[in-house]
């Protein structure tokens, strides 16, 4: 049985608009409830990665976009071929162009993810005062900032 056999069109479109909506905030959530980069940059992943360009939301609406162009071409009309036409435009522009963008602002992040301390790229990477002369002189506020991931700080902070 179909759960949507009771719904109109309407209803039914509004629902998995929601559904969507729903996604996307969770998405722009977990991006900004810190101002961490990694989870910005995931964040921005999860809508378009270059090392998997199929998945992520923009895959999802080109792949819509590219599936109702192809089923209009099906019904006879003189206007749908241009109306093809543009969604096949606006399905690159989503996959393509805005993916490109965000591959572009992930590659300015990116060095910002990396731990001066060990050279690793980690989640956990974050920009802080320099732990080991913050531990040692915590009256100070000039202490020069660091982007560190959490066990190298540790060990900074240790070594004090």
């Amino acid at each position: 049985m179909n759960s949507t056999e009771n719904m109109t069109l309407d209803e039914e479109l509004a629902a998995a608009a929601a559904i969507v909506r729903i996604g996307l905030d969770r998405i722009c959530d977990a991006a900004t409830r810190t101002s961490d980069l990694a989870p910005h940059a995931a964040a921005l992943r999860a809508l378009h990665d270059h090392r998997n360009p199929e998945q992520g939301v923009l895959a999802a609406l080109a792949n819509v976009l590219g599936t109702i162009a192809v089923s209009l071409t099906e019904v006879d009309h003189d206007n749908i071929e241009s109306a093809a036409e543009l969604l096949d435009e606006a399905q690159a522009y989503a996959q393509d162009r805005t993916g490109d963008r965000i591959d572009r602002a992930l590659e300015k992040i990116a060095p910002l993810l990396v731990c001066q301390e060990c050279g690793q790229e980690r989640p956990d990477v974050q920009v802080m005062p320099d732990p080991f002369t913050a531990a040692l002189y915590p009256e100070r506020d000039d202490h020069e900032q660091m982007t560190i991931c959490h066990s190298c700080a540790a060990a900074r902070f240790e070594e004090s």
